[in-house]
């Protein structure tokens, strides 16, 4: 059994809001890097597994944020593997502050691909599982939508990951710069789920899409003409 990895970080100026939180994007960025860092720990890094001519890809992500610490705030994020099914390999985590009370939880869905043919393979890494359990419901497969705001954007370097596509992270960011403010200055919890479907490189043009459904949720859906990119589900407690 794997054991459960913890990582360290803080609020730093660049990362919070003008509320004096750190924000979503930012959090979220935070959670990806720790899952990085724990891929590594195990020895399959993106280093490694450019060796073999293939990468790690996410698929899907679900994370729900219960609180969002102040400027200046530790944050603990706990990271382990649970089996997946098929071609998936799912990384969850736990996010604690100082006092080691529970802020944030999350899980997400990775496969493997051979970065030449942008295919997934299913290599044994043996990569096992840990004894903890996925620690909130798995990922929501969100369908595509008319939208009712639209945005166009091109995607720039400063947009891009190592392989030259758009950074899965920067979706995150991309919704809040379309979500109205009463819903960016809320500290109400939050459920964030994010469905990766393709690729999109450098130079290429996308449309954002933003939609209000019942209650305190929005979807969003990020396409490059008739390609859906990324969609995603944001709702409130």
């Amino acid at each position: 059994m794997k054991e459960m990895n913890t990582y360290e970080y803080s609020v730093v100026p660049e990362n919070i809001d003008s509320l004096g939180r750190i924000t979503v994007p930012a959090l979220c960025g935070h959670l990806i890097n720790a899952i990085g860092q724990n891929i590594r720990k195990e020895g399959y890094g993106i280093d490694v597994m450019a060796q073999s001519n293939r990468s790690w890809v996410l698929m899907r992500s679900a994370f729900e944020i219960d609180t969002r610490p102040d400027l200046n705030a530790p944050l603990y994020i706990s990271v382990w593997p649970v089996r997946g099914s098929g071609l998936t390999y799912n990384r969850c985590v736990r996010v604690t502050d100082k006092e080691g009370r529970e802020i944030g939880r999350g899980t997400t869905e990775w496969c493997i691909i051979d970065r030449t043919s942008r295919r997934p393979v299913f290599p044994d890494l043996g990569l096992d599982s840990s004894e903890s359990a996925i620690p909130c419901r798995s990922p929501r497969r969100i369908r595509d939508f008319d939208p009712e705001v639209k945005d166009d954007r091109k995607v720039c370097y400063s947009d891009c990951d190592f392989n030259g596509h758009l950074n899965n992270t920067r979706y995150v960011e991309l919704l809040y710069d379309m979500l109205p403010e009463e819903i960016l200055g809320s500290p109400a919890p939050l459920r964030l789920d994010l469905n990766y479907r393709h690729e999109v490189r450098r130079g290429e043009n996308v449309t954002l899409g933003l939609k209000k459904e019942a209650g305190d949720e929005y979807l969003f859906i990020a396409r490059s003409g008739e390609q859906t990119l990324c969609s995603a589900a944001l709702t409130q407690a």
